[in-house]
């Protein structure tokens, strides 16, 4: 009966996770508040590091996101290590497809207006922009990417995760956003952990009300280009992983030539530091 019990909550919380997608009853603005989506006017929600130092800032204007890109390239030119991401952009459900190896998602450049050029066409496809300055040759260098290398991101997944929202959104044909639907588990009264173990082995923790728990174990994987698969990941299949810090983890993928349009899909992970 035990086990029954345990593998009804799991299918349970799994279900609910991919039929809030479907329900279109919560169009979202920026990944969490609910509001309607607006093509013309794209809120921002940028995640960033300087050095090892994550922060996160909500931009609503054009202005904002040119005075933060400023801001980077000081702290850029200052000697600092800097890395963004706009979790709010989900337009890259075409033009991210393209590897991070090609040229169009490198630069050097002496030229800090080219530089900034450059990374906000790299935000405007949804991408993961990395941005260094070699004092010694004046250079800037900056790479861009879909999915964070495997060598960047191992480090910072072992370890137990709280499973905070599914944002789920949908484009038609000619890659127009339709709109965007909120999943939260703790919403419902339950929450989710995931624990990426060393050894590969991915234990799901699920808090049910009324106090009532169910746990699961299986295999997690990640390949060297940043792709992370377990059968206990929603959907059970493999997720980009877009950014990652010993903080945050944010999660993607996308599903092209469906009947209603191509969707794309974000998973968002809260670190757990320390015993709840």
């Amino acid at each position: 009966m035990k086990n029954i019990f345990r593998l009804i909550l799991l299918l349970s919380a799994c279900s609910a996770i991919f039929m809030a997608c479907d329900k279109n009853e919560q169009p979202v603005g920026d990944g969490k508040n609910t509001g309607e989506v607006n093509n013309a006017a794209i809120e921002r929600v940028i995640y960033y590091t300087v050095d090892d130092r994550e922060n996160l800032r909500t931009l609503k204007t054009e202005s904002e996101w040119d005075e933060m890109l400023d801001q980077l390239c000081d702290q850029a030119r200052s000697g600092s290590e800097i890395t963004f991401y706009n979790s709010n952009r989900p337009t890259c459900i075409k033009s991210c497809q393209k590897s991070a190896a090609t040229d169009d998602n490198t630069i050097s450049t002496t030229s800090r207006e080219e530089m900034k050029k450059w990374m906000k066409e790299m935000e405007k496809q949804g991408l993961t922009v990395c941005v260094s300055y070699d004092e010694n040759s004046g250079t800037w260098h900056g790479k861009a990417y879909a999915t964070a290398p495997a060598k960047n991101t191992l480090g910072n997944i072992v370890g137990t995760w709280n499973f905070k929202f599914l944002v789920c959104s949908l484009f038609d044909y000619d890659g127009n956003l339709q709109h965007s639907d909120l999943y939260e588990p703790e919403e419902g009264g339950g929450s989710m952990y995931y624990t990426f173990s060393a050894d590969g082995t991915l234990t799901l923790e699920i808090h049910g009300m009324d106090s009532t728990t169910a746990t699961d174990k299986s295999k997690w994987t990640l390949s060297d280009d940043g792709v992370l698969s377990s059968e206990l990941l929603p959907g059970g299949t493999s997720w980009n992983v877009s950014w990652t810090t010993p903080g945050t983890m944010i999660l993607s993928r996308s599903v092209h030539g469906t009947e209603e349009g191509d969707y794309y899909y974000q998973l968002h992970f809260e670190s757990v530091v320390n015993n709840r």
